[in-house]
């Protein structure tokens, strides 16, 4: 009978989900920024928990906006995120809408990068005849909408071709959730890190400056060398000479 409750509950929150849409921006050392619109059929306004979700460590509350549209409550907000865990963490996964879910980048034998990431909808251990009995009820079914902005170049996606911009590196994703119910849905994205090419110029633009400065150094060094070594010598004709002279003078004079 408590399943039964919670469940209930569980349905009744997922009926106020009417629309997700989200757009991401990745950075290559993991954090970036995401912006988010939520639309919740409700009579009232939560945003207790929109306070208690960006104080989680890594999470940087940017802008928050509800507004109230008719019955439906729209939630506008966007935030900052430390990396991939901080933002995973943000989802507590209250319902059975995973609309959230959460995202992985691993590395994978020849080099290449992928990004993942999954969402679900309902029960997905076993069916069970009460949501069954829910999603038959719907007349609206909302649509969960994702962009994601990536640092890297895009080799392949499982998206439309039309929602995959290489040059700008986004992929978007559309899913239906009227054909999600008791499912689960992985975006993924190949993507090729390549050359870190403005690290490589910097450190040969310094290698090239450290061989000039030592090789200056080394020039200063044997011209002051050489210059010694004349000065020296100098000194040692003037004495020479000196010497000559004064010897020169102590000699008789053979002259009559």
């Amino acid at each position: 009978m408590k399943r039964m409750v919670m469940l209930a509950l569980t349905l009744l929150l997922l009926a106020g989900c009417v629309e997700y849409e989200e757009e991401l921006w990745l950075n290559a050392d993991g954090s970036g920024k995401a912006k988010l619109r939520l639309v919740h059929r409700s009579n009232f306004a939560n945003t207790q928990e929109i306070m208690r979700k960006s104080e989680l460590p890594g999470i940087h509350l940017i802008d928050s906006k509800v507004t109230k549209v008719g019955p439906d409550v729209v939630y506008n907000v966007t935030f900052k995120f430390k990396d991939i865990e901080s933002f995973n963490n943000v989802n507590d996964r209250i319902g059975a809408a995973d609309f959230w879910g959460k995202i992985t980048i691993n590395r994978e034998p020849d080099g290449n990068l992928v990004f993942k990431r999954r969402i679900a909808l309902g029960s997905q251990e076993e069916v069970d005849e009460l949501e069954q009995w829910f999603s038959l009820q719907q007349t609206d079914h909302p649509v969960w909408n994702y962009k994601v902005h990536l640092p890297w170049k895009i080799i392949a996606a499982n998206a439309d071709p039309e929602n995959v911009d290489k040059k700008h590196r986004t992929v978007s994703w559309s899913y239906d959730t009227q054909k999600m119910w008791n499912r689960y849905e992985v975006m993924t994205v190949q993507m090729e890190k390549g050359y870190p090419w403005l690290a490589i110029v910097l450190i040969a633009l310094v290698a090239f400056l450290l061989l000039f400065f030592i090789l200056w150094m080394i020039r200063i060094a044997r011209r002051s060398h050489l210059l010694d070594w004349h000065a020296h010598r100098q000194d040692g004709m003037g004495t020479q000479t000196s010497e000559d002279k004064i010897k020169q003078d102590k000699e008789p004079d053979h002259n009559p």
